[in-house]
Formats: C-alpha cells, structure tokens, sequence
C-alpha cells in the first residue's frame, strides 16, 4: 500500500507508539525514522562559551550525535524490526518543518507521528508540532493515539 513511510520520534514513550504503529502499517514498505532535536539551548550556548567548548558547527555536530543516540535507543525497543529502519537525525527549532520537509525530500509517501511528544502542558504552550505538519503536509499524516 505505502512505500516509503516516515516515522517521526523524540524518542519519548509517546513517540515509541507512533514507531511501533509505523512498523504495524509497513508491510514492505521502506521505513525511515526521523528525530529532530532542537538547535541549541542557553546551556548548550553557555557550555560552548563559557568552558571552551566547540563552536556552533561542534555544538550542532555534538546534538547530531546525541540525537543519533536517542534514535538508536528508542529503536532497541523496538528489537527485532528495528534492522529495516533508516535513520534520520536533524538539527531545527522547527520540527514540524524538518519533518515535512524530511518526508518530501525522501519521497515519502506516509508521515506517522504521535499526537503528542512533550507532555500536554508543554504541547498547549509550545503548540502542537502534529498540528502543524497535518497542515503543512502533502502526504497522508497517521497520528498514533
């Protein structure tokens, strides 16, 4: 039915619904996971400025690694379908663009995510990044409950 599907994580237990539906849904389907860790943060910026630390290609190159760290931990949970799955990890302030943008340039024909990552009280703040790629996406948006 699908033949590219992205499944996009934070690597919350949320996130892990969202990643065993997508492997539900895949059938033979190629399954790509994406996590995007947002651009630094005041620590991130005081750790870099105040200790020596790297400048800001270091400190993105440090959160792609720990990005690729979290995504590698949350598909172990996922043993034994976890082999089939590529893994994306991107740096932005704006997930939800990062994830539309993601499944474009990947020729997605399917975006699963869940309905929330960070908690409801961080999502009515922050806004719903699930809202924001249903509205922005080309391609079919499945939301794990």
């Amino acid at each position: 039915m699908f033949n590219h599907i992205l499944v996009a994580t934070d690597g919350s237990d949320q996130a892990d619904k969202a990643l065993e539906l997508a492997l539900k849904v895949a059938g033979k389907a190629r399954v790509t996971a994406l996590l995007v860790m947002p651009d630094y943060d005041t620590a991130d910026l005081a750790w870099a400025t105040f200790t020596n630390g790297p400048d800001p290609q270091g400190l993105r190159d440090h959160l792609q690694a720990a990005g690729r760290r979290r995504l590698d931990a949350a598909l172990r949970r996922h043993d034994p379908h976890s082999h089939r799955v590529e893994r994306l990890v991107a740096v932005s302030d704006q997930p939800y663009q990062e994830i539309v943008d993601s499944a474009t340039r990947e020729g997605c024909d399917l975006i699963v995510m869940a309905s929330r990552g960070r908690g409801m009280l961080s999502s009515m703040l922050l806004g719903s990044q699930t809202a924001r790629v249903i509205a922005l996406s080309s391609v079919p948006v499945l939301v794990a409950p």
